[in-house]
């Protein structure tokens, strides 16, 4: 049987459709080539959110630049330029050390808010780029972001920060897509009594947010009896534990399911 040429265009067409792209594939980054990374922002956190990044290189299987050779790539003249995205600062950089891909960063952790409570919540977003180092075509680009309770801003803004590194590796490793949280939310019911007043059920709203909730509203209140919904991203464990935390006054009476109920002294 003769095959016509535009069966054959078609049929190409149809495979290359069909054949899953790269990202789909999983990790972003190509392999077998040694990467540098180099991150801005405070000191600590940067120290951080660049040494779990490199971690999850490592454990994903990659090559990545020790940590002697990264200090001199960092106080060289093109560090800071390339950190901007600089095509040629970059190119200088992989020439001068030999490195095939350039993992940049930036880590930022805006000023952690103080609850009623004493507690301190941190939000903290991590932006990663990467490049060849040859042609200083980039590679890939995500922004993943983390929120954190501490008991001191410092503590908060650095538990942030090494969450939102540690997610945007697992992105870079190709374990889940940017954006999407490792463990999704789950909507619990908090049943808190006794409870006297209006404003007394809204606090306790406010209580789960401080408790790391990503979201809570009040559902009723009434016999003495506050019900509030709170979207969390853990297990009924940890938001009871968060919740204790948060409100000393609280103790755990039942938690079945996605139903939490607690008493309060």
């Amino acid at each position: 049987m003769k095959w016509r040429p535009w069966i054959l265009l078609v049929l190409l067409v149809i495979s290359c459709l069909l054949l899953p792209d790269a990202e789909a594939l999983g990790a972003a980054l190509p392999q077998g080539k040694t990467i540098a990374v180099l991150v801005r922002g405070t000191p600590s956190h940067a120290a951080a959110t660049r040494s779990l990044l490199v971690r999850a290189l490592l454990d994903g299987g990659y090559r990545a630049v020790d940590e002697q050779q990264l200090e001199k790539i960092r106080r060289s003249k093109a560090a800071a330029l390339a950190l901007e995205g600089n095509v040629d600062a970059i190119l200088q950089l992989g020439r001068s050390f030999g490195f095939s891909v350039l993992l940049s960063g930036a880590v930022t952790v805006p000023k952690p808010v103080r609850n009623e409570f004493g507690l301190f919540t941190a939000t903290a977003s991590v932006s990663v780029t990467a490049c060849h180092a040859a042609n200083g075509r980039q590679i890939l680009a995500l922004t993943e972001s983390a929120k954190e309770i501490g008991y001191t801003p410092e503590e908060a803004a650095q538990k942030a920060a090494e969450k939102a590194a540690s997610s945007a590796g697992d992105v870079i490793l190709g374990k889940r897509a940017a954006g999407k949280p490792e463990n999704p939310a789950s909507k619990y019911t908090v049943i808190v009594s006794p409870v006297r007043s209006f404003a007394e059920a809204h606090g306790i709203v406010e209580s789960c947010r401080d408790a790391g909730a990503l979201s809570a509203s009040l559902l009723r209140f009434a016999a003495g009896k506050a019900e509030v919904e709170a979207e969390f991203g853990g297990t009924a464990a940890q938001l009871v534990a968060a919740l204790l935390r948060v409100r000393k006054e609280f103790f755990e009476e039942s938690a079945e399911g996605n139903v939490i109920r607690l008493g309060k002294q």
